[in-house]
């Protein structure tokens, strides 16, 4: 290959440099034109599948980094709702993202951490539901009915707690009050009770006899 050659291919985009060797080596073999114009086909061809197969490759990977951030924006209000916390707003507040990637890693550390928030908060709940059921149960037997602790965590707000904790504080009271007055003594309790009635009735009784 002469000198020319190689520095107009220096000045070529890789490509063009091999399609213009290619053109070379048809040159010094003969290669006929119908030949040649088949292969440039078949090479147009390839290039474009290639390019096809890596736009599409593109999409799917921006689809899928859309359809992320779109999820975790989803749940980091549905969270935010749900505890009673004003929403995130992660593009807002941070206007120097650069790309989808950038975005879904700005979002992904708020979302963990209402994530932890949640999980604490419903914790809180679940402690206050089961006292709730344990001392009605205890107060109220007869009218109690057996619940399950909710599952729905739509509304663990603040609010909602607190008066989870006023109803709760309200059946302590009430159990204060109650329970004294309806307390019954069990028969491991009773029946020694009932015994030592009867020996102290037994002794009085020998006691007068013996004075008269």
């Amino acid at each position: 290959m002469g000198g020319a050659v190689r520095d107009q291919q220096q000045q070529l985009h890789p490509c063009d440099s091999l399609l213009l060797e290619l053109n070379v080596i048809w040159d010094e073999v003969g290669e006929p034109d119908t030949v040649r114009d088949k292969t440039l086909l078949e090479l147009e061809q390839e290039c474009l599948d290639v390019y096809r197969r890596k736009v599409d490759q593109a999409n799917r990977c921006r689809a899928q980094l859309r359809q992320s951030i779109a999820e975790a924006e989803a749940e980091l209000a549905g969270i935010c709702s749900a505890i009673g916390e004003p929403p995130v707003h992660v593009r807002q507040s941070n206007q120097k993202l650069h790309g989808l990637r950038e975005e879904l890693n700005a979002i992904i550390p708020y979302l963990e951490e209402m994530r932890t928030k949640k999980v604490e908060r419903w914790s809180q709940f679940v402690h206050v539901l089961e006292e709730i059921k344990k001392i009605s149960s205890e107060i109220r037997p007869s009218d109690f009915v057996p619940f399950k602790t909710p599952v729905d965590q739509s509304d663990l707000s603040l609010r909602k707690f607190e008066e989870l904790t006023k109803e709760l504080e309200s059946l302590q009271k009430e159990k204060v009050i109650i329970t004294p007055a309806n307390q019954i003594l069990s028969p491991v309790i009773l029946y020694p009770c009932i015994a030592v009635l009867f020996l102290f009735s037994a002794h009085i009784n020998l006691t007068m006899s013996l004075c008269f």
